[in-house]
């Protein structure tokens, strides 16, 4: 009998950095990263025998925080180069799927092409809450059970023994809690497998449903610790944004602040202007009262009307002085005369007529 988890440093498991994968023992747990965004990925764990009558245990989980089409899986009966064996896989939509490699391409055990093979179980987890994957295998007869549940069971004579292994689908995260494997050493553990799988108890295989049962455990415990996370996620959520909240209402506070105090300048400067125009209109009532008459009348207008009378006043003057000059026989006003143009005829050519309010604008070149 073999067992074996992720305490101790990669025994069977091998760590890789690069651009497309990053597989890593930490805080006991085997993380996979596939970086690469196109294929999955495919990793053999480093146990020196192959395994033929076995009962093997795998606790896995997804990171709900990758893309919805993240998988992770458990290899198991993996042949020589690739050739055969059998991939069991889960994704996030609670849903598994069970593959063989037959000649150098996939044969859907559940499913079929259409649908990728995914079939619903509601055995499944929630994503980031780990999954127990259990397969049972006795004469080449093999039963898969889901966090305890019985799936299903299907037989494949080719395989005598096999490889194990774990697949990590593109961009995709998941991490593996444990891998226990245990193996039969005599007919009496076989003759405990074969009843089992007639449907009686479990097969007593040395300390196997002892570490079976503390598996179950474990699983448990981390499903509540998973769970206490995620309460605890949410609250962490709900405090930023109440802070977040607090900030915002600081930031609207001191905004209107901002406003106000500029509204409170403008009222200022609205009173400085109301001022100054008081002032100018206790100047401008002065001559209001000076012009008399309507006391609603405009100053402007009635200065206007008193120029316009005063012009019209010394126009007549001047007309009234011409008109006694000519019946007194005197002379007109003396003043300077402007220069005659001769026409080469001794005559003066009568001054052109000028259009009042025109200019005269330059020509196009």
């Amino acid at each position: 009998m073999l067992s074996e988890n992720f305490d101790s440093i990669n025994t069977y498991w091998t760590t890789l950095a690069n651009a497309e994968n990053l597989f890593i023992v930490q805080d006991g747990e085997y993380i996979l990263q596939r970086k690469a965004p196109s294929a999955p990925y495919a990793i053999i764990a480093n146990f020196e025998e192959e395994f033929s009558d076995f009962r093997v245990v795998a606790s896995m989980k997804l990171d709900k925080s990758m893309s919805e089409e993240a998988t992770v899986g458990f290899l198991f009966m993996m042949q020589a180069e690739g050739q055969g064996g059998f991939l069991c896989e889960i994704n996030k939509k609670k849903e598994f799927r069970l593959r063989q490699i037959v000649n150098g391409s996939y044969k859907y055990l559940t499913g079929n092409s259409k649908d990728g093979g995914w079939i619903r179980s509601s055995a499944l987890n929630e994503t980031n809450f780990s999954n127990m994957v259990e397969i049972r295998t006795f004469s080449r007869n093999y039963d898969l059970y889901i966090n305890s549940t019985f799936i299903l069971s299907f037989a494949e004579p080719t395989y005598k023994t096999g490889k194990m292994g774990l697949i990590i689908g593109p961009a995709s995260r998941g991490k593996i809690d444990f891998i226990y494997v245990f193996t039969i050493t005599s007919a009496a553990e076989a003759a405990a497998i074969a009843t089992a799988q007639k449907g009686e108890n479990s097969p007593s295989i040395g300390s196997g449903p002892d570490m079976i049962e503390l598996a179950e455990s474990i699983i448990k415990l981390k499903t509540q610790i998973n769970g206490l996370n995620e309460e605890n996620e949410d609250l962490r959520k709900t405090i930023s944004a109440m802070k977040t909240g607090d900030q915002e209402r600081d930031v609207t506070v001191k905004n209107m602040e901002k406003q106000v105090k500029n509204l409170q300048d403008q009222v200022k400067k609205k009173e400085f202007s109301m001022d100054s125009l008081a002032k100018v209109n206790t100047e401008l009532l002065k001559y209001k009262e000076m012009v008399g008459g309507n006391e609603n009348a405009d100053l402007v207008i009635t200065l206007s009307k008193a120029v316009k009378a005063e012009k019209e006043k010394s126009t007549q003057l001047e007309q009234e002085n011409k008109e006694l000059r000519e019946k007194l026989g005197l002379p007109k006003t003396n003043g300077p005369k402007p220069a005659k143009p001769n026409n080469g005829t001794g005559t003066t050519p009568p001054a052109p007529k000028k259009e009042p309010n025109v200019f005269s604008l330059p020509k196009d070149n």
